[in-house]
């Protein structure tokens, strides 16, 4: 059983993404005076602009220069926002549009602002009408808070704690991590996609590490490998969590992450780093399940309505630990009883990697030269 303790990735390790961040979502040319008014944009297609949310347009040349609304529509490559907010004045055609908050709008019960400032990238709610000067990250933690925090925004959720929410993107998603840490274990949890590319580059020695992980299998050899009989005749599924201890920790690497997924869209729920630590040998006959938050109600004739919701995974084990680590192995669960780890009970199976914690441990040291001990863990939802 391998733990790994996730590094906390901030602003400043993220070097780049495909993913766009809320902040620069795209680019328009249109010729528009800076008014109170419905404006309609030409810009990009396949932006992820939603009707009700609220944006911004500032000049590239002086963002003093702006006008802020909410989307009325958005179809192929035209933008249309109600504009009730602006700053400046005069006709100009250098826009860039991004998601954000602004304080002297006024939002309605329901409407959804997205805030990408650094260690903040968070989609908020409003929970009242006329919600004015409100700033969501800090009214959350008022008493009777004025927004509700949603999610995160779709380039960090991989780096939320949350495993179930994804960050997507049609055919292929980009990280470019710069941890500036010494890690040598990378998890990515909830995968919906055809392959991952892991590489690290040092600045000196170049490409130390480069593998492509294959996560299309079948259901007949529920293996990773595919011949043609197989290909035309079986059904495929795919590895949904991927894990490999074995990066180099360079202390200066760069780390480019690359999830493929060509003629749909690529999802991932987690992204960890982090450095990994020995516990012992899993014993085998590990139970595994999930712990499943739908509800079915059944009324006094024996319908059933059922909510599907979350689940997350759950795994009891046993391990095998030499006496000499017994100490060792007590003070590190001691010390993490409170911290969202990545469990790795075996590489092989997926249903033995969990994100989350152990609810508890219990160590016997029934003979002379090693111990058991048990774990119980809960994942993430």
């Amino acid at each position: 059983m391998n733990i790994i303790k996730p590094i906390t990735i901030i602003d400043s390790m993220l070097t780049s993404s495909n993913v766009p961040d809320v902040d620069n979502i795209g680019t328009s040319t249109t010729s528009l005076l800076i008014a109170v008014a419905s404006k309609t944009f030409t810009t990009q297609a396949g932006l992820p602009f939603v009707a009700g949310e609220w944006v911004k347009a500032a000049s590239t040349a002086n963002a003093a220069n702006y006008m802020y609304g909410k989307i009325t529509s958005y179809t192929s490559t035209t933008l249309v926002v109600n504009v009730s907010v602006n700053g400046g004045s005069g006709t100009l055609a250098d826009w860039k549009i991004s998601y954000g908050y602004n304080a002297a709008a006024t939002y309605l019960d329901g409407d959804q602002v997205q805030i990408s400032t650094p260690q903040i990238h968070k989609v908020y709610e409003s929970l009242v009408s006329a919600n004015v000067g409100n700033y969501p990250p800090t009214d959350v933690l008022a008493t009777t808070p004025k927004w509700l925090e949603l999610d995160a925004t779709n380039r960090w959720k991989v780096f939320d704690n949350k495993v179930g929410s994804q960050t997507s993107q049609a055919t292929t998603i980009t990280y470019k991590i710069t941890p500036g840490l010494q890690i040598n274990s990378i998890a990515l949890l909830n995968l919906d996609a055809a392959e991952v590319v892991i590489v690290m580059t040092d600045p000196t020695d170049g490409v130390v590490y480069n593998q492509t992980i294959s996560l299309l299998k079948t259901d007949i050899t529920g293996g990773g490998s595919i011949d043609w009989y197989s290909y035309f005749f079986s059904s495929f599924s795919k590895i949904t969590d991927v894990v490999r201890l074995d990066i180099p920790p360079y202390l200066s690497a760069v780390i480019d992450i690359t999830v493929n997924y060509t003629g749909s869209t690529a999802k991932v729920g987690t992204i960890v780093l982090g450095v990994k630590t020995s516990l012992g040998t899993m014993k085998y006959s590990p139970s595994v399940g999930i712990t499943d938050y739908s509800t079915k109600t059944a009324d006094v004739f024996g319908n059933y309505t059922i909510l599907e919701r979350a689940w997350s995974k759950k795994v009891k084990c046993s391990l095998i630990v030499p006496n000499t680590w017994v100490d060792d192995v007590l003070n590190i669960l001691a010390y993490y009883r409170s911290t969202l780890l990545v469990w790795i009970g075996s590489e092989d199976y997926t249903s033995l990697m969990v994100y989350g914690f152990y609810k508890s441990f219990d160590i016997v040291i029934p003979y002379p030269n090693f111990a058991e001990c048990s774990l119980e863990i809960e994942g993430l939802i």
